[in-house]
């Protein structure tokens, strides 16, 4: 066993009476379930087929994993203009929580929320029967192992009930804000009935932390005719290490939209395991990412077509500059009778230095006969010919690499149903190259 896997029990046994739902005894023993089985996988490293890319525990080696702890005063935000991610969603009428260390502020924290719609915290969830299902939901792939340890460590969070037919009138804004060194493990549950909607954006960013662990797990249940748009940006500090997974389960005719925008951390993952319930649902997993120097980002995703006549669509767009490296690792599974399938993979990747890199490894496991599937993947670099034409128009060469990058990042953002949230993530892309070309001056 690692220092670090050690250090994470140490860390259950030390705090579990002051964890949330301390006196639940469902809780107790599903809590105790998952740090065993969390102590006999350990952290995962690259002898795992879907962690060969991301050495987990090496990279948590050296970091502090203490509980970070809950800071009650001001909290001072990174400047916007040298961090343009501090204002995203801004100019967006939405309702507002802001976490720090891991912990709700609700200090910090405005919601006003329609009838139907019941925003809670953590330890309140877990008392709530709708919630219980979620918690207990296994993830059968070597990746979803890790989030075994969240289960055991869980220490705040929300949970979102959507009563049926209800709709979440404005945005949730979920801040995620890191103010000291140290291990925070965040746990959303989101339950949106028949024919709910709600959309939810998240942004991860440092506040003063450097070097820091964040273990986010968002499980969400859409039931029949449901609609949930997700958009989220990380942008955590150099020296932080993100790790994020959602579990999605869709009945029939219900709906998932899900962005993520990584442009932090100096190690990062984000994990999706989407199941399909019932018949006629759609999920829309995408992504884009944009990195340098020697940062790291993991995309790891399997949709599990489990039922008939369902659809759904993954894109993930990469940038990658200096000795950055880039990861996709995605399976679409069609169940034997999930017939009339439609499942489409697409990961594409743009290279900026000759030190960077991307491994990609789209699949389809199909045990259907009627299905129309496809997977693909590219890496290639900036077509010289295309900045050969836009400089022969007048353009100088960074305003036509920065052109050329949007252009390729866009058919990403085009994914985010989300008309504001989608022009702020382009504004964030056009940013990073600007801030990037200032490095490399």
């Amino acid at each position: 066993m690692t220092d670090a896997s050690r250090n994470f029990i140490e860390t259950y046994e030390r705090e579990r009476a002051a964890l949330p739902g301390a006196g639940l005894a469902w809780l107790g023993v599903r809590r105790a379930e998952a740090l065993k089985a969390f102590a006999e996988a350990g952290l995962p490293h690259r002898r795992l087929e879907d962690w060969r890319y991301t050495d987990l525990s090496r990279a948590l080696g050296n970091a502090t994993l203490s509980t970070a702890p809950l800071p009650d005063g001001a909290v001072v935000l990174p400047d916007a203009t040298k961090r343009p991610s501090v204002a995203a969603f801004h100019d967006i009428d939405r309702h507002v929580l802001v976490f720090v260390n891991g912990r709700l502020r609700s200090d910090l924290s405005g919601t006003k929320l329609p009838a139907g719609v019941t925003l809670m915290s953590l330890g309140d969830a877990l008392n709530s029967t709708w919630a219980r299902p979620l918690v207990e939901t296994k993830v059968e792939a070597q990746a979803g192992n890790v989030i075994a340890l969240n289960t055991a460590l869980m220490r705040d969070g929300i949970g979102l009930h959507i009563a049926r037919g209800a709709k979440l009138d404005r945005p949730l804004h979920l801040l995620f804000l890191a103010n000291d060194d140290g291990a925070s493990h965040v746990r959303n549950l989101v339950r949106l009935e028949e024919g709910a909607e709600a959309t939810i954006f998240e942004t991860h960013l440092d506040a003063g932390a450097k070097s820091y662990f964040a273990d986010h797990v968002a499980d969400v249940s859409l039931g029949k005719g449901a609609t949930l748009t997700h958009v989220k940006i990380q942008d955590e500090a150099a020296d932080a290490i993100h790790l994020a997974s959602l579990t999605a389960e869709l009945a029939a005719s219900s709906k998932l939209s899900s962005f993520s925008l990584t442009l932090g951390a100096k190690l990062s993952r984000n994990q999706s395991f989407v199941t399909f319930k019932g018949e006629g649902a759609e999920a829309h997993v995408n992504g884009a990412t944009a990195l340098s120097g020697a940062q790291h980002g993991d995309h790891f995703c399997i949709v599990d077509h489990a039922v008939p006549n369902c659809s759904s669509a993954t894109l993930f767009k990469t940038v990658l500059d200096g000795a950055s490296t880039g990861v996709f690792q995605g399976k679409v599974i069609v169940r034997p009778d999930a017939q009339k399938t439609d499942g489409r993979q697409m990961t594409n990747a743009l290279l900026l230095s000759r030190d960077a890199a991307m491994n990609a490894k789209p699949e389809l496991e199909i045990y259907a006969d009627d299905v129309q599937c496809a997977h693909g993947s590219t890496i290639g670099e900036l077509n010289r010919e295309a900045i050969f034409y836009l400089r022969s128009r007048g353009i100088d060469e960074p305003t036509a690499r920065q052109l050329l990058i949007s252009a390729f990042l866009d058919d990403a953002f085009e994914t985010v149903p989300h008309e504001a949230a989608r022009d702020d993530l382009r504004r964030l892309a056009e940013s990073w190259f600007e801030r990037h070309q200032e490095k490399t001056a």
